[in-house]
């Protein structure tokens, strides 16, 4: 039942993508970075590139749905193990960081937030096993020693993705919610940035991919979308290291 399920899930995406009235480039990008890429989008358009069709999923469900023929070209991921995943099986190539992400503790309201308030709040955390800043959430709160803790004690809400997160917060369902800074920027309220709790944003071309796809992988890591990368709070990789992905 499960496999039919994904299969559904991706026949879905193909039957919709193929129903728009113009044929875009399609990339698959982890949604919580995908306020970012939207105008990195916009900029790219602006500048007399392709259209391009941006389909937002945490990273695991989109990796699999490449896995199983989803008709994306480019996979911008907000971390490298699903990259990695896909290319060690032979379906994603000029796998590369395009940006450093960082993990923020966030809440809706003005008031400054205190890294104490940790230990006793409700917080919401995208999942773990499918998503980036989830899995960083998860290794700071083991590494301070809450994670276990907060689980038994049912003061962590697992949830979908980071934008699911922010809803959480948002319907008081959660306190605060560990999100990356692009997603803190643009929900408002207020966030403080774990300390070195960054992650490389990885993306990558799928076998599908045109060259349309290849000039769009390009102008997402030129110096064009280098200021758009940096006002949603992210760090240009030194270009010494392009093509040095961290497992």
């Amino acid at each position: 039942m499960k496999r039919s399920g994904k299969i559904f899930a991706v026949a879905s995406v193909f039957l919709f993508l193929v129903s728009s009235p113009v044929m875009a480039n399609v990339v698959a990008v982890a949604a919580g970075i995908a306020p970012c890429v939207e105008e990195v989008v916009d900029l790219y358009v602006k500048a007399g590139g392709e259209p391009v069709e941006l389909v937002k999923e945490a990273c695991g469900p989109l990796a699999r749905q490449i896995a199983l023929g989803a008709p994306y070209e480019l996979f911008l991921a907000s971390e490298p193990r699903w990259p990695i995943w896909l290319k060690d099986k032979g379906l994603l190539t000029e796998v590369d960081t395009f940006a450093i992400g960082q993990l923020t503790l966030w809440h809706v309201s003005s008031n400054p937030i205190d890294e104490s308030q940790t230990e006793t709040a409700v917080i919401a955390i995208p999942d773990p096993e499918t998503t980036a800043y989830g899995n960083l959430a998860k290794q700071y709160l083991d590494k301070i020693g809450l994670w276990d803790r907060k689980m038994n004690e049912k003061r962590i809400i697992l949830v979908g993705s980071a934008p699911q997160a922010v809803a959480a917060v948002k319907a008081r369902t959660a306190e605060m919610a560990f999100i990356p800074l692009s997603m803190a920027i643009k929900a408002g309220g207020s966030y403080t940035s774990i300390p070195d709790m960054v992650i490389e944003q990885v993306g990558g071309l799928t076998a599908k991919a045109d060259d349309g796809a290849r000039k769009f992988w390009a102008f997402c890591r030129s110096e064009n979308a280098t200021p758009i990368w940096v006002k949603w709070g992210f760090v240009i990789p030194d270009k010494s290291q392009k093509g040095k992905i961290s497992k």
